[in-house]
């Protein structure tokens, strides 16, 4: 959802969204203009700055942060001129609610590695991992589950949180996967429980919020390029190009280990959507496909929910890795006709 809002300030009309910002009428030199996140309690040379790119378009100075703006917080354009403040203004009462948890699907492998809780709002990053509870079917929580880092796992919009479980106790031959075993038994079922998380506005979540799931055998098949299914588009077109696989892949590993380039070795810019439970992975690009050869560059860091990737188990014996390196490329070669 986007968020906007027009007012005046020093005499320059603004309208701010969530990945733009519009100085109307931009008449004063662009030369060493910076934009500020502004903390009130301490001068501007203390504050955040802003990563983004400048561009006059129709008389206009647009504005296009790295990351999306924070709604309700100050920021302000440092100008050769003066200052100019702004905010993003929000519309609704910034009740956070989550929006999704990865993995989607109802049964869980027991060896799960890595959870992904997405949030409708940037949320405050230290403290909520005591809120995020694993819960038997006999109701009760299921104690040291999730791994307690120093520092929370969010990304950089603070609207996903990583979750990990225990290493220590998914990975076999150590002292707490012998002691104590998977948090994660098979046949069973589970809920994660979130609640009392609190966004950056100060609102908690309106209600504690249940992903339920049944646990399965454990996944120990790394993910294999071999077996999937490319379903290709035709040139003059942006129709998706779309990758099916046998087995659901990890969100984040699907979001960024899989890249497209033409035949001129550049990257192709779209955009990613994940379908059938992260089993579908379809790529829209910005503009029509052309005729050519076209590779599919994949670091072989893909990983499964359960943290196999393309280069071996994550619960792997000594040198039974394909590669000593991670991180090796692997390149499938298609053609768009």
């Amino acid at each position: 959802m986007m968020f906007c809002t027009n007012f005046f300030a020093q005499g320059t009309s603004v309208t701010v969204h969530k990945d733009r910002v519009k100085f109307h009428d931009w008449n004063t030199s662009t030369s060493n203009i910076k934009v500020f996140l502004v903390d009130s309690k301490k001068n501007k040379t203390e504050s955040i700055p802003i990563i983004g790119s400048f561009v006059k378009k129709d008389g206009d100075l647009i504005f296009t942060p790295k990351f999306s703006l924070l709604e309700n917080v100050p920021y302000l354009l440092q100008t050769e001129k003066g200052d100019i403040g702004f905010s993003l203004k929000t519309s609704n009462n910034n009740v956070p609610i989550i929006t999704a948890v990865y993995p989607t699907a109802d049964e869980i492998p027991e060896n799960l590695l890595r959870m992904y809780i997405q949030f409708s709002s940037p949320m405050k990053t230290v403290g909520n991992l005591e809120h995020i509870k694993l819960i038997n079917e006999q109701g009760e929580e299921v104690k040291g589950a999730i791994f307690n880092n120093v520092y929370e796992l969010w990304d950089d919009s603070q609207t996903q949180l990583t979750i990990i479980f225990d290493p220590a106790r998914v990975k076999t031959g150590l002292r707490a996967n012998e002691t104590l075993g998977r948090a994660l038994e098979p046949e069973k079922t589970f809920h994660l429980v979130i609640d009392e998380l609190e966004n950056i506005y100060g609102k908690k979540l309106a209600h504690p919020f249940t992903k339920t799931f049944k646990v399965v055998a454990e996944d120990i098949i790394s993910p294999s390029p071999d077996s999937w299914e490319f379903m290709l588009p035709k040139s003059n077109d942006n129709k998706p190009l779309t990758i099916n696989f046998l087995d659901a892949v990890d969100k984040m590993s699907l979001l960024i280990r899989i890249q497209i380039y033409n035949d001129k070795d550049q990257m192709v810019q779209g955009k990613i959507h994940l379908k059938n439970q992260e089993k579908t992975w379809e790529f829209v690009p910005e503009n029509d496909w052309n005729k050519g050869k076209y590779l599919a560059k994949i670091n072989s860091r893909l990983a499964d929910p359960s943290g196999n990737n393309l280069n071996g188990l994550f619960d792997h014996t000594i040198g039974s890795l394909k590669n000593q390196r991670e991180g090796e490329i692997v390149e499938i070669a298609f053609q768009i006709e």
